[in-house]
């Protein structure tokens, strides 16, 4: 995509932030250049810990209870259930995506097609292989690539089928469904769930509580990510809103974070590193084969054979 074309539906998504209610601190602006990535924002001023960066309406989010069809997912949620919990907002992704009239198609726009996403499952199998060798990767694409044509196939596929009105086979394809899938990879958040007070809570009552499901919330995933970030979003009840962490000064380019992740997660979910030494979440697996090489070179192995014959 031209760089003129980049910017110029970052002005219709930002007309379409006006009108939907968001409101863009005067401190910051988006910008196409000067950032890590296609988009980021940027400090116009010096900025103070504390300071609120941008809020944005529950109303604006993009999610299974706010698509247009989002009646039709309540109705029949019981034949969208799936491993993942991502199929009412990825049919909701499918169809707002592909509609010209689309609430969030200024917001959509941002990423034509889905196509520049930049994720492994995008690689040849021989470049994962070859290139990421020892990461886990390419076992987590396989795993992921398996799951998501199951999932199309056994659910999503028969459940369009039944719906011509709203959705098409040959639109809404495989191929799109697994780079919509990347794109809530990589773009999407959670909220957090409301912690429960109560001491004598039974710990089988924890682990029955769902993780809440994705959601897209424009303007948040505008912002790029380092392990040092310096602005955080935060989930009040009628809105959500971007908050500085320290002091920013003007010019510099505004962090949130997406959680404490090693370089082979970032790569693995969102397509992108961070360049060493940056990254404080990093860590490299090393086999305990590869640690009982190295250490029988030495003389005394009876201690070290104990420790391995005990590991899990």
């Amino acid at each position: 995509m031209q760089v003129d074309d980049r910017s110029r539906r970052l002005q219709d998504f930002l007309q379409w932030c006006d009108r939907v209610g968001l409101v863009l601190s005067n401190k910051v602006c988006v910008s196409t250049v000067g950032t890590v990535a296609d988009y980021g924002m940027l400090a116009k001023e010096d900025i103070e810990e504390g300071e609120v960066l941008f809020t944005i309406p529950r109303s604006a989010l993009l999610h299974q209870e706010t698509t247009k069809v989002s009646a039709l997912l309540k109705k029949e949620k019981s034949f969208l259930e799936s491993s993942s919990g991502w199929v009412p907002l990825l049919l909701a992704l499918l169809y707002e995506s592909t509609s010209s009239k689309s609430y969030w198609q200024p917001y959509l726009s941002l990423w034509p097609g889905f196509k520049a996403l930049d994720h492994p499952m995008f690689w040849s199998k021989e470049e994962r292989d070859n290139l990421l060798k020892g990461t886990g990767i390419p076992e987590a694409v396989t795993t992921d690539l398996s799951n998501i044509q199951r999932e199309y196939t056994d659910i999503v596929l028969p459940f369009i089928m039944r719906h011509p009105e709203l959705w098409n086979p040959n639109t809404h394809t495989l191929e799109l469904y697994t780079q919509l899938v990347a794109f809530v990879m990589a773009y999407s958040f959670q909220e957090p769930q409301e912690e429960d007070d109560d001491d004598d809570e039974d710990d089988k009552e924890q682990e029955k509580k769902v993780p809440s499901p994705p959601m897209m919330v424009p303007m948040a995933d505008v912002l790029n990510h380092v392990s040092s970030h310096n602005a955080n979003l935060e989930f009040n009840p009628d809105s959500l809103r971007m908050v500085s962490l320290r002091h920013i000064v003007r010019g510099e380019e505004v962090f949130n974070t997406y959680g404490q992740m090693a370089n082979w997660q970032l790569l693995h979910m969102y397509g992108f590193t961070e360049p060493y030494p940056g990254n404080s979440n990093d860590t490299a697996d090393i086999p305990i084969y590869c640690l009982y090489q190295a250490a029988t070179q030495g003389k005394n192995l009876r201690g070290l054979e104990r420790l391995i014959n005990s590991s899990p």
